[in-house]
Formats: C-alpha cells, sequence, structure tokens
C-alpha cells in the first residue's frame, strides 16, 4: 500500500485539536468548580459556617482550573497551528516548484525549436 500525502488530514487533524482545546477549558474549570464545592463542604463542616465558604472555594477553584486549562488549550491550539503551517508551507513549495518545473520546460521547448 503506498501511502499519499493528503493535506485534508492534517486539517481535519487541527480542528480536533481545537475542539479539544475548548473542551479542556470547560472541563478544567467544572472539575474545579466541583472539586471546590466538595472542599468547601468539608471545610464548612468543620467549621459550621453558612454557606457562602463553600460557593467561594467552588469559583476560586473553578477559577483555578481555568486559568489551567487555558494553559493545556494554548499549547493545543499551538500544534494545530504548527500543523497548518506546515501545510502552507508545502502548498506554496509545490507551487513555486510546478512553475520552475513549467518555466525550464517553456526554456527547452524553444531552444529545441531554435536547434
Amino acid at each position: 500500500m503506498t501511502v499519499q500525502y493528503d493535506s485534508n488530514i492534517i486539517r481535519t487533524h487541527a480542528e480536533a485539536l481545537y475542539d479539544q482545546a475548548r473542551g479542556i477549558i470547560f472541563m478544567a474549570g467544572f472539575i474545579g468548580f466541583i472539586l471546590g464545592g466538595i472542599g468547601g463542604a468539608m471545610l464548612d463542616g468543620a467549621m459550621h459556617g453558612g454557606p457562602w465558604g463553600k460557593i467561594v472555594l467552588a469559583l476560586l477553584v473553578m477559577y483555578i482550573g481555568i486559568r489551567y486549562g487555558r494553559g493545556r488549550a494554548f499549547v493545543l491550539q499551538l500544534q494545530a497551528q504548527t500543523a497548518l503551517c506546515q501545510v502552507a508551507i508545502e502548498a506554496n513549495t509545490r507551487r513555486a516548484a510546478d512553475a520552475a518545473v513549467a518555466s525550464h520546460a517553456s526554456a527547452v521547448g524553444q531552444l529545441t525549436q531554435a536547434g
């Protein structure tokens, strides 16, 4: 089986990386909120405070989770952009190579007719 270059596969991969990046931000925030709520409930049980401690801790840990998720998402987006850049480089190189071949063939054809 011969493997052929297909830029659509790379573009599909880049789209999947962007989808993962969006999902990571949401999930990190959601997990942070849940863990913060659980931690707040444990602290509330030990300190017998009001519900505000749970809410504040849940929001604080959610914020930390979102910050972490954005960092991970940036890495995935950078990978996607690198892949798309490589596709663009290949397309531009192929275009330049085709133009050079066409120019060379035209010059050889003119020499053949003159000789």
